[in-house]
């Protein structure tokens, strides 16, 4: 292992809920031997009005490679920065009560959840809000069409079709949607058989549309078609907390002790390369050239990462 050298970019946003405080930020970011990837400091040029990260759970990028970048700041809790770090636009004052992740489209909306009001919102790329999912402060069960009770994540097929990952609390399943809104199914309840879950906290669609579920407290991956059919599932993954498909390759971080990011080839499960000494990371997407953006929550940090090896 050796450490990355202060001056240059994967993108990490690390958000945090793991248990060791006192391990956070005391161990230097290290790769793996040959790995393609450097870290970069100060990429961002924050506006007056918010010159820190709070506690950043969810990232993503549009097909310009702008980053949204959701945190825990009540004045701007969901922020863009162009792909030098330039600030955009910011939104969401006063809106959420727990942010968590946050996704972009196929269409470019944003979506994002919130994991304490319970439920998931769905913006233009001016901030407008355009849909709802849940009801704010009602809880529902694992049969539930309208209402959550462990809104973590979401993802979106090539149709339109809406997936949540519904395990951050009381619940265990992975809820459909069309894209209007209107319920289609869920599937899962809590168990460590293939198709259960034990915390499904991440969710992400890969070119096919199959849907792969971060179920963290398996410490496991597993991988179904659209309509909820179990295909596969990899264990060699340690905690995973979040997930993101590019191309042929799946990034995750795991959050726990372990603080790392993995990245793993989407065919066979394969880890390729692997970055520790992260702290507490949520989070995690890939830009059109490879720089990853990774979420602190506890490390209170939107990290870059750049990809220095072909």
């Amino acid at each position: 292992m050796r450490t990355i050298p202060p001056a240059v970019a994967v993108f990490l946003v690390l958000a945090g809920h793991a248990s060791t405080p006192a391990a956070w930020g005391h161990r230097p970011i290290q790769a793996a031997e040959n790995s393609q990837y450097r870290l970069v400091e100060n990429w961002v040029h924050f506006p007056p009005e918010v010159t820190k990260w709070g506690q950043a759970t969810g990232v993503d990028v549009d097909s310009h490679d702008n980053v949204f970048v959701f945190h825990r700041n009540e004045l701007m809790p969901i922020m863009a920065f162009d792909t030098h770090g330039n600030f955009i636009r910011a939104w969401g004052r006063g809106m959420f009560k727990t942010t968590h992740f946050l996704r972009v489209d196929r269409s470019g909306a944003i979506w994002v959840t919130d994991r304490g009001y319970m439920e998931a919102f769905k913006f233009n790329r001016e901030g407008t809000l355009l849909l709802t999912l849940g009801k704010q402060d009602v809880p529902g069960d694992n049969t539930s069409h309208d209402t959550f009770n462990g809104m973590a994540d979401l993802a979106v097929t090539k149709n339109g079709d809406i997936f949540v990952a519904d395990g951050e609390g009381p619940n265990t399943r992975v809820a459909k949607f069309a894209k209007d809104g209107a319920f289609i199914k869920w599937w899962g309840g809590k168990g460590t058989e293939p198709g259960q879950f034990n915390m499904p906290h991440s969710i992400a669609v890969d070119s096919r549309d199959r849907i792969y579920v971060a179920d963290r407290s398996n410490n496991r991956v597993q991988m179904f078609d659209k309509d909820g059919k179990f295909l596969n599932q990899w264990t060699n993954v340690g905690v995973p907390w979040g997930l993101f498909i590019k191309g042929d390759l799946m990034y995750l971080v795991d959050g726990s002790d372990n603080n790392c990011l993995l990245v793993m080839s989407l065919k066979d499960g394969r880890i390729l390369d692997k970055v520790t000494g992260l702290s507490n990371p949520t989070a995690v997407a890939v830009d059109s050239t490879g720089a990853i953006y990774v979420g602190e929550v506890n490390g209170t940090n939107v990290r870059k990462f750049i990809k220095t090896k072909s």
